[in-house]
């Protein structure tokens, strides 16, 4: 990976794409964003992979997150709540649901990195299929 630091802006030199990252929402993606984004992109990959070898139908699945954080320390992030939607005809128990929660938790790379210094919550909602 490889970066330009401009005046207002840098771009990164991905695989993909390049892309820009700014503290202003008006000049590229906030690294908030960016540090979130990577977090559900692991959850997000897990969660499906896991659905997938459990052979649980769905037809979608979204996720939404929130935040804490501490204006009085560098505005850190103190807790992060992810709230995955399983839209499905097959019905999760809350049980169930518990359970894969965890097993993504514990399988993502991203969220081990920084478990021990942010709280992180993940729950994961039934929506019946349309």
């Amino acid at each position: 990976m490889k970066y330009t630091i401009e005046n207002d802006h840098i771009i990164g030199n991905l695989g993909f794409d390049p892309i820009t990252i700014s503290p202003s929402e008006n000049k590229g993606y906030r690294p908030f964003e960016l540090f979130v984004s990577s977090l559900v992109g692991c959850s997000g990959t897990i969660l499906r992979n896991i659905l997938t070898k459990r052979k649980y139908p769905f037809q979608k699945l979204e996720m939404e997150v929130s935040a804490v954080r501490n204006p009085d320390h560098a505005n850190r992030i103190e807790q992060l709540s992810f709230t995955a939607y399983v839209q499905s005809d097959e019905p999760l128990t809350p049980q169930l649901a518990e359970k894969i929660a965890d097993l993504v938790i514990k399988n993502c790379g991203m969220i081990q990195s920084v478990i021990s210094s942010i709280e992180i919550k993940f729950t994961i909602k039934y929506i019946k299929g349309i």
